[in-house]
């Protein structure tokens, strides 16, 4: 076996997670490497281009006032984009209504039946932001409607609205606290489609990271990590990382920006280090996609539309993004896959083209190329009440191991979705520089 030498830091993976803690980390001076067993780095945050269109991998937004902005803002990455397009349709026993986004269409809006309906709806739009979410991160989603919310149909809006800006359709298990959280920022500050995709920020982490002197090795996969020290705990336990090309490297330091079980399994040999993180990884939030690039959008007024009754969704991103060539569209149809449903890929797609041909009549004729993910895992863990809510996922430092650290989507306490990749990769660079003493601690305070 050939041996590559010892690096201050080594990175396993090379998302989002794993390039942004790479760069803060190498903006200290340490040397570090990324490993990723793909051809490229970025992960689930790639875009394919096709003819012009920009195939992210399923609908992604990008929420204002999240951790990644300000994390992407601190590190200098640049990007652009636009809010969703407007306006917005609900879809409740195959009827499009306008779906309420103030004060006024609360109150005329026909989703929700009666004076007692609208009074209640209002005051809980009205009382989001003087919630402790903290207080309900162990209660679930369902449980805490059903305490709180009197009328059927103004739980049902809360719903909906949750699904979307969690991408979770599990109200019976996910966190209240949490999901309520995420649906308030949503409101608050909004989201933005990107231009040319998610690929941007893939490339604008790049960028840094080369800035920074990290190196990228790709295509290489790591099969198993060890150490020569059997006292883990101790301040000198160089890591060693066994490579698919039968080559290794040693490492100081070790952060695995993997899936929970991608990171368990690289400790096979020592199980009692990461065992913890399979129970992280039992509910990863999945959904099905049908993404279509169309020629022309076939119906310019309905450029978003989501399933009250059924837990679909439907947005032309091209609409704000650029995402498509000019008199082009692209479009997302999701269906949120809770974690009790068996996928049925068949079903599943007939049911998006079914709210395809409601909402854009005619797409069938100019389509120029259409993708199908069948079961896409959204994000690696749903965040449980059961199991605490965010407060409660792993923290990125892992105290069985010195030197041992995870980030990734399932990681921290602050943040869904990618920002909680973000947020975790920088707490974890922010615990390296101060716990261990070589490095020099030069990272902004936030």
């Amino acid at each position: 076996m050939r041996h590559r030498g010892e690096e201050d830091v080594v990175v396993i993976g090379g998302g989002i997670a794993g390039l942004t803690a790479a760069i803060y980390v190498a903006r200290s001076g340490r040397s570090v490497t990324i490993i990723e067993q793909s051809s490229d780095v970025g992960g689930r945050a790639r875009t394919a281009i096709d003819n012009g269109y920009y195939f992210n991998q399923g609908p992604r937004a990008l929420y204002l006032s999240g951790a990644g902005v300000k994390i992407l803002n601190e590190i200098e990455v640049r990007y652009s984009g636009k809010a969703p397009p407007t306006p917005t349709y609900a879809i409740k026993h195959g009827k499009k209504y306008p779906l309420p986004t103030n004060l006024s269409s609360l109150i005329t809006t026909k989703l929700l039946k009666g004076l007692s309906s609208r009074v209640e709806a209002i005051r809980t739009f009205a009382s989001l932001n003087k919630i402790k979410f903290s207080e309900f991160e162990e209660v679930s989603l369902q449980e805490w409607l059903d305490k709180k919310i009197l009328h059927r149909d103004v739980a049902d809006l809360l719903k909906l609205l949750c699904r979307v800006a969690t991408y979770a359709n599990d109200p019976e298990v996910q966190s209240a606290g949490s999901s309520l959280s995420q649906l308030q920022m949503a409101i608050e500050s909004g989201v933005i489609y990107l231009d040319d995709g998610w690929q941007t920020l893939v490339k604008g982490l790049v960028a840094k990271a080369q800035e920074a002197k990290v190196m990228i090795v790709k295509g290489k996969r790591v099969v198993e990590v060890d150490s020569d020290n059997n006292n883990l705990t101790s301040s000198v336990s160089p890591w060693k990382i066994h490579l698919s090309d039968d080559s290794s490297m040693s490492a100081s330091v070790l952060i695995i920006a993997t899936s929970p079980r991608g990171a368990y399994e690289l400790f096979r040999t020592r199980p009692d280090i990461m065992s913890y993180v399979i129970d992280a990884g039992k509910r990863p939030v999945r959904a099905a996609c049908l993404d279509v690039a169309l020629s022309t959008l076939p119906n310019r007024s309905v450029p978003v539309a989501f399933g009250i009754d059924s837990p679909l969704y439907l947005s032309v991103h091209s609409e704000s993004a650029k995402l498509a060539p000019k008199g082009g569209a692209l479009i997302h149809v999701l269906k949120y896959l809770g974690s009790s449903h068996e996928p049925n890929p068949k079903d599943d797609r007939l049911e998006m083209e079914a709210l395809l041909d409601m909402v854009q009549p005619g797409w069938r004729d100019v389509i120029v190329k259409q993708r199908f993910l069948a079961n896409m895992i959204v994000s690696n863990s749903l965040v449980a009440a059961a199991q605490g809510g965010t407060l409660r996922r792993p923290d990125t430092r892992v105290s069985e191991a010195e030197g041992l650290y995870i980030a990734g989507d399932w990681v921290g306490a602050e943040g869904l979705l990618a920002d909680a990749s973000f947020a975790s990769a920088k707490r974890a660079a922010q615990q390296i520089l101060k716990t261990h003493p070589r490095l020099v601690y030069s990272m902004a305070q936030n």
